[in-house]
């Protein structure tokens, strides 16, 4: 039956808009299924109707309305398989009101309502024009369908085909949506797990835009506190630092490149903290868009360094420069020397008396009196001198910069003085003193090694000369 002969304009049009409006009203496709066959058969005088959607390759139905019931019907078509599979492969509607036209409905959808004669069969096509879908009216031989049903159906198609594109948009979006929000979480778990400061800032750094919840526990400072203060980063860093980090930021920033570097930064409390901080740039596309980096607390690290390079440069029992680091401080005082055109003088130094007080006293107080010794040495002269402990109780001095062999003789003078009084890990009855040997470079030598011997053997001619005294090379 024709819906111009039944149906005028007016109330075709209203129809359309109720059905148009209760299919657009879910976002869930099983939901908008069902309203478009609901639809269907308030605007074409049909049996009952059903709608499939493509799965697989397959057009897969669930259930038909016939007449206000809805039933179960489980079936897939695949191409080329009955009207439906007719419509999978032309992508065109069918109509048929000849139960002798083929291809017929399949035999179990015909049993299952009781016969079926007259069907229409209408695609409905996604936004990219793929078959998603199909609409599927059935009637027997006392009504007739027309082209105008069929075109009604095809109306209704594209009011079905615009809701599910909707409801597959939204559900994706949701999808992501859901799934960033879970990455998120289990990034921010991640994060707040972890014994550092992740932080998200502008390209140049001038602004941090986020930072982590540990940089209250790592160093003092609440989040707000942090994020409200534009040069809080900055302003924290060591002085000594700062100019360096800042220009490994500009440098970084200009060049594209990651971010990387270890500096000190003071805490809440005033502590000073290392750092090893690393950033880099998220980009969508080629548009870079901020900074994404990561502090780590490295304190103990460089504490553990810093105390190994004590350890190969200086003496454990002394605190004084060891053997290579005397070495080292020769080989500056050379090149500076030869630069400037200075003088400089190497003392070398022995104990005398110390082998009866380690021998009498033991070895503790032979340690204390050296540390004692150690102690005098360095009162005697400047903070731009060496003060060294070569092994066992000989030491060195370098006496950078002087301007003639008086000012050595001045400086031993004062040494031979310092060391001579009394020592209070060694009792009166042991006398401890020392003799002196003295090396001016250039003027004995320009060779470290040469300098070191000279000094070394002035030193024996001072104690084969009595002791307790210095003797030039």
């Amino acid at each position: 039956m024709a819906i111009e002969v039944n149906m005028d304009h007016e109330v075709c049009a209203e129809l359309f808009t109720l059905s148009c409006n209760k299919i657009h009203s879910s976002l869930e496709i099983p939901t908008i299924i069902r309203a478009t066959v609901t639809a269907a058969l308030a605007i074409i005088p049909a049996k009952a109707g059903a709608a499939g959607l493509l799965v697989d390759g397959q057009m897969a139905f669930t259930e038909c309305l016939n007449g206000e019931e809805w039933m179960r019907l489980q079936h897939r078509f695949k191409s080329g398989e009955g009207v439906i599979g007719h419509l999978m492969k032309s992508g065109r509607p069918y109509i048929s009101n000849n139960a002798s036209i083929e291809p017929k409905a399949n035999p179990e959808i015909d049993a299952q309502l009781g016969g079926v004669d007259q069907l229409i069969a209408v695609p409905i096509f996604g936004h990219q024009d793929g078959l998603v879908g199909c609409i599927l009216v059935f009637n027997s031989k006392k009504e007739i369908f027309s082209d105008s049903d069929q075109k009604q159906l095809e109306r209704l198609a594209s009011i079905a085909s615009v809701a599910i594109d909707n409801a597959i948009h939204i559900s994706e979006s949701q999808r992501v949506e859901a799934d960033l929000q879970k990455s998120v979480a289990t990034y921010r778990t991640l994060v707040e797990q972890i014994p550092a400061i992740t932080y998200i800032a502008t390209l140049d750094r001038s602004q941090v835009l986020f930072v982590s919840p540990q940089v209250e526990s790592i160093l003092g400072f609440k989040q707000d506190e942090f994020l409200s203060h534009a040069d809080m980063w900055q302003k924290q860093i060591h002085k000594e630092d700062r100019e360096r980090v800042l220009s490994e930021v500009r440098n970084a920033y200009t060049s594209g490149e990651a971010f990387h570097s270890e500096y000190r930064i003071h805490a809440g409390d005033g502590t000073e903290l290392w750092f090893k901080d690393a950033a880099s740039t998220v980009r969508d596309n080629d548009q870079a868009l901020y900074l994404q980096g990561v502090m780590y607390d490295i304190t103990d690290r460089k504490q553990f360094e810093s105390k190994l390079i004590h350890m190969a440069h200086f003496d454990q029992l002394t605190e004084l420069a060891n053997r290579t680091l005397f070495h080292d401080r020769l080989n500056q005082n050379i090149a500076q020397a030869k630069r400037h055109k200075q003088k400089f003088a190497l003392l070398y130094l022995d104990l005398d008396g110390f082998k009866e007080v380690n021998d009498c006293l033991g070895h503790e107080a032979g340690d204390e009196l050296l540390r004692e010794t150690a102690q005098k040495l360095k009162e005697s002269v400047r903070e731009i001198d060496t003060v060294a402990r070569m092994g066992g109780d000989e030491f060195t001095v370098i006496l950078s910069d002087i301007k003639n062999n008086e000012d050595a003789a001045l400086v031993a003078e004062k040494i031979l003085k310092s060391l001579s009084r009394p020592y209070e890990s060694v009792s009166a009855d042991h006398r401890v003193s020392t003799s002196i040997g003295i090396a001016i470079y250039p003027d004995d030598t320009i060779e470290a090694d040469q300098l070191v011997t000279a000094a070394d053997n002035a030193m024996y001619q001072a104690k084969n000369s009595g002791k307790n005294r210095f003797c030039f090379k």
